[in-house]
């Protein structure tokens, strides 16, 4: 069993694959997405980063300000990228595997940005590690078009945890910091005595700093996804079964 923590309006493509495949799964979602007001764009960008699919869906109505020519586009992954493919979005940049800010950072495009006016589309309160790696040779601002608003734990939260428990496959999913502080804190509002068993779980995550987060809290069998896509994350829980 999966247990699903994303969002519940984002679950939807996830389920149709495990179903597909006969993999039974609880649905836990750890917060929900709302769209978020950007402050103006006021001038153009040379570089336009993209750091999540959430990141493209919710700029979309804004494509005409942040695109302003000429500028580069890039995405922290291929599921980012491929989102902004979709979109008709030319993508000049973004790390085939291991998709996160710190791989992006180590491709020759970002190694090479100077004295560029950099625009990062994000979640607000998003990590830091773009802009403080970018912002000494160049202007990095942030144009932040949605937030993550934490959950309150619901009857679907009890249900869903009591059945994953009682799975001894059970694999827990965890796609940011947030999401995985938002899950222990559940879990914990339902029952304190629910954290071993919690941390006792195998946990799948989508970067090598959610890995060290799950670390600290005390989870002792963590894997890593090469990409954040719904078809990497079933065929990683198949081949590992």
């Amino acid at each position: 069993m999966l247990l699903i923590t994303r969002p519940l309006a984002q679950t939807n493509n996830l389920e149709l694959l495990l179903e597909a495949n006969g993999i039974d799964y609880a649905l836990f979602p750890a917060f929900e997405i709302k769209k978020f007001k950007p402050i103006a764009i006021k001038q153009k960008y040379d570089v336009i980063i993209f750091i999540s699919v959430n990141a493209v869906n919710y700029a979309e109505e804004y494509f005409k300000e942040i695109f302003i020519a000429p500028f580069r586009v890039f995405a922290v992954g291929p599921v980012t990228a491929n989102q902004l493919l979709k979109k008709n979005v030319t993508v000049d940049c973004y790390p085939q595997k291991n998709a996160s800010s710190n791989e992006l950072l180590k491709m020759r495009e970002c190694l090479d940005l100077s004295d560029n006016k950099i625009l990062i589309v994000r979640g607000r309160g998003g990590s830091e590690t773009l802009k403080d790696n970018l912002v000494d040779s160049n202007q990095v601002d942030y144009f932040e078009v949605y937030e993550r608003a934490s959950c309150e734990a619901t009857s679907l939260h009890r249900e869903s945890i009591l059945s994953f428990f009682k799975k001894s496959d059970g694999v827990l999913m965890a796609t940011s910091n947030e999401g995985l502080i938002n899950i222990v804190r559940l879990v914990k509002s339902i029952s304190a005595d629910f954290i071993e068993t919690l941390i006792s779980k195998k946990i799948i995550v989508y970067s090598e700093r959610i890995k060290d987060l799950a670390e600290d809290l005390g989870f002792k069998k963590i894997e890593i996804t090469d990409n954040p896509s719904d078809e990497d994350l079933v065929s990683q829980i198949i081949n590992k079964k």
